[in-house]
């Protein structure tokens, strides 16, 4: 049992808040990028979203896989025309802090579900992931 309890449940209340307003602060980085990557996605810059993502992303793989992939997915779809944040998440750990967000979305062509996972470190987000799924890669 500690020697002060009521000192260790200040502390662990203090770091807990700490960690709500910087995951706000997390959120807000990655969620500001997602519009960035729909404009990139709309003008076809596959390349440059690759370019600028994280070492993470860079380390799944290579970019002429990644870039055929964002190639299909605008083939299949089409540009994003609007979309509903579904869910999200902040993960701490000791080497990074990833966000996860989820969105429903009504594309060109059909409908899907979105998922974009970005590393976060100094307020700044780069994309780990992204991640589609929709019956239009089937119908289409």
């Amino acid at each position: 049992m500690p020697r002060h309890p009521a000192r260790a449940l200040i502390l662990l209340v203090a770091a807990a808040l700490a960690g709500a307003c910087s995951s706000g602060e997390q959120l807000a980085s990655a969620e500001a990028q997602v519009p960035h990557f729909r404009q990139l996605m709309a003008a076809r810059r596959f390349e440059e979203i690759y370019e600028t993502g994280s070492e993470d992303l860079k380390k799944a793989g290579p970019e002429e896989g990644f870039v055929k992939f964002l190639g299909g997915v605008d083939g299949k779809l089409g540009a994003a025309k609007d979309s509903e944040r579904t869910g999200w998440n902040v993960n701490f750990n000791v080497a990074a802090t990833y966000v996860t967000l989820g969105f429903k979305t009504h594309f060109e062509r059909g409908d899907g579900e979105e998922i974009f996972v970005y590393r976060v470190a100094d307020k700044e987000a780069r994309l780990v992931g992204y991640h589609v799924t929709s019956n239009a890669f089937v119908t289409n």
